[in-house]
């Protein structure tokens, strides 16, 4: 009779054990599409543009999206830029205590040549494996700016800036690279490194050969016109879409 009892009881609460080991998967959302990834980078004048500069640092910030799940197309969009030229000088700052003041010498960036960039275009990547290759071709703008730096005349003093040029042209750019994966879970994280060509076939910038001290303190400037084509080399981090597990 016991026996028969616990057979029973075993029997009845087997359908249970059974449907609580039961795992739905995660239901896709669009949000798992999107992929994120940030860049230090350096860049190369090419051509003309060579030779006026010798290039720069920067960095680069990207968003995508994936269109259609575990596909290979991205519409991704950039945004960054570099410091091409910059300009150090020495100054006098007034210092005081209470035995008195005097003048100390100082070292401060006088003039910084920058160039930003926002573009948007087409990506085509690997989605699966441990070394994923992609290309890319995007259209936007780039622009040009130019500022001198005014260090104050004691410490702690307001210090400003002057705007020398500023201009701005259409632009594209095309490159690719290879992601190094360090995490295949759920969004993959990997290394990226990329290069690629930022194209401004028409632009007008200004570089430190064209920018004249006078002797009144004011500043002479004269812009150059041409191509200001850079050659980019990226290292970065890139996040991934999110592909569960039940995906894989």
């Amino acid at each position: 009779m016991l026996r028969t009892v616990s057979t029973l009881l075993i029997a009845s609460a087997l359908p249970i054990v059974a449907q609580a080991q039961v795992i739905q998967p995660r239901q896709p959302s669009w949000m798992d599409q999107w992929v994120i990834a940030g860049a230090f980078m350096g860049g190369k004048p090419l051509g003309e543009f060579r030779n006026e500069e010798n290039g720069g640092f920067g960095g680069e910030v990207t968003l995508g999206y994936q269109l259609f799940r575990r596909q290979p197309l991205v519409l991704r969009g950039s945004v960054g830029g570099m410091q091409y030229h910059g300009v150090k000088a020495r100054g006098y700052q007034e210092n005081c205590d209470e035995s008195g003041c005097w003048l100390e010498e100082v070292e401060y960036n006088a003039r910084s040549h920058n160039m930003w960039y926002a573009y948007a275009g087409p990506e085509i990547m690997a989605t699966s494996g441990n070394m994923r290759p992609f290309a890319f071709a995007m259209v936007g703008r780039t622009w040009f700016r130019s500022q001198a730096h005014f260090k104050p005349t004691s410490p702690g003093g307001q210090e400003f800036s002057q705007t020398l040029f500023s201009e701005n042209n259409f632009s594209t750019s095309y490159g690719g690279g290879v992601r190094t994966m360090l995490s295949n879970s759920g969004r993959g994280i990997g290394l990226e490194l990329s290069a690629r060509v930022n194209r401004n076939i028409d632009a007008e910038y200004l570089t430190e050969r064209g920018v004249v001290e006078n002797p009144d303190g004011s500043i002479t400037i004269t812009p150059r016109r041409g191509a200001a084509n850079v050659l980019g080399i990226y290292l970065g981090i890139w996040v991934g879409p999110n592909v569960h597990w039940s995906e894989r």
